[in-house]
């Protein structure tokens, strides 16, 4: 599990697995909807275009492109209303959760209709394989555009399309990855991990791995060794 990330589950298939570490604190804000109660908000709010929502919670799987629900999940975890009134701010904000899962997928939709082709997909996937191989090397659009055979402003749309994230955004999840792997399974100084997955800046490295991770390096380590 990552850290601040939107993480969908469709229930009533199979159980939902996911590798916690012990002593690592977690902080969570979650809604679980009813088949029956999302099918009739959608339907009364949608009218026509009211389609299943299977597909829009699958999309989510764990995004941390989701700004608009990360907001309202933070004010959720803020209120602190009266219990009179709280039953119907939580209803609200439920429902408008629902809203926004179902419009961002349909505005998914509407920009895979701009489709990637089978080729241009080959190439996205080579070019996620090569990241993966090269993370810790100076990693630019312009070299990147080369590589996958496509003009800059073609792979930022088609990857983000594809990927579900920026370039930039990709490459930082490989490397603060191989970060967190290096931390739990060597002995290395941060310093040096930082510089084994392509950061000059072993600050800037805690700050980013931080954000993704819940924990700054060592305290990341010392959680995982008490583990």
């Amino acid at each position: 599990m990552n850290c601040n990330v939107i993480k969908s589950f469709l229930g009533g298939y199979e159980p939902y697995r996911a590798l916690i570490h012990r002593n690592i604190p977690i902080r969570s804000i979650g809604i679980e909807y009813r088949p029956d109660f999302f099918h009739q908000v959608l339907k009364d709010n949608f009218g026509s275009i009211y389609d299943d929502p299977r597909s829009a919670f699958k999309s989510i799987d764990e995004t941390a492109d989701f700004p608009e629900m990360k907001k309202l999940l933070w004010e959720i975890w803020r209120y602190d209303g009266a219990r009179s009134s709280a039953a119907l701010y939580y209803d609200g904000k439920v429902r408008e959760a629902l809203a926004l899962v179902f419009e961002r997928h349909r505005k998914i939709n509407e920009k895979t209709k701009t489709s990637i082709s089978p080729a241009d997909e080959e190439l996205l996937k080579s070019l996620g394989l090569y990241i993966n191989d090269h993370y810790a090397d100076h990693l630019t659009t312009a070299s990147l555009s080369k590589i996958a055979c496509m003009g800059t402003t073609k792979l930022k749309s088609t990857f983000k399309a594809y990927y579900g994230m920026t370039i930039a955004d990709y490459v930082q999840k490989v490397r603060i990855d191989h970060a967190e792997h290096l931390l739990a399974y060597t002995d290395l100084p941060v310093s040096e991990v930082a510089a084994a997955v392509g950061y000059t800046s072993s600050g800037h490295f805690a700050e980013l791995f931080s954000s993704s991770k819940g924990l700054l390096p060592l305290a990341y380590r010392k959680a995982f060794l008490r583990s």
